[in-house]
């Protein structure tokens, strides 16, 4: 996976009624602060909206092409940081997320995530998506 990338997906709501617990479309990006820090934030938006700003520690897995160059092809990765939901009553909570990057090509990086946000009550969702690396 890229270092940076920005991109576009669902987020598939498994609990809690914020736009993290319900189905919502979310624009999300991944900023390589070091080869195992990366800066992650995400907004969701349904009839209501939520942002996500988690700061993860990467794990890269990498593999050698045939001209014996290093290449990392997935990266799964785990952290945590802020849930900011800005329906009425808007809160703040604390963020655990995990998931896994996989390398596309050169261009495009495919992405899953499980996020749980501790805001009015435990919301959960599965991001899944597409960036664009930079």
């Amino acid at each position: 996976p890229a270092r940076n990338y920005i991109g576009v997906g669902g987020n598939f709501g498994l609990s809690g009624d914020s736009a993290l617990g319900e189905n919502a479309f979310t624009v999300f990006s991944k900023i390589g602060l070091t080869n195992n820090f990366s800066f992650r934030p995400a907004a969701m938006v349904s009839d209501k909206a939520v942002l996500l700003i988690p700061i993860t520690i990467d794990f890269p897995i990498e593999s050698v092409t045939e001209f014996g160059e290093s290449q990392i092809i997935a990266a799964p990765y785990i952290g945590g940081g802020a849930a900011v939901s800005t329906d009425e009553g808007s809160s703040v909570g604390f963020l655990l997320t995990g998931g896994l990057d996989v390398r596309l090509s050169p261009e495009f990086t495919a992405t899953a995530g499980l996020n749980v946000g501790f805001l009015d009550k435990t919301d959960v969702g599965l991001l899944l998506g597409i960036g664009y690396n930079f």
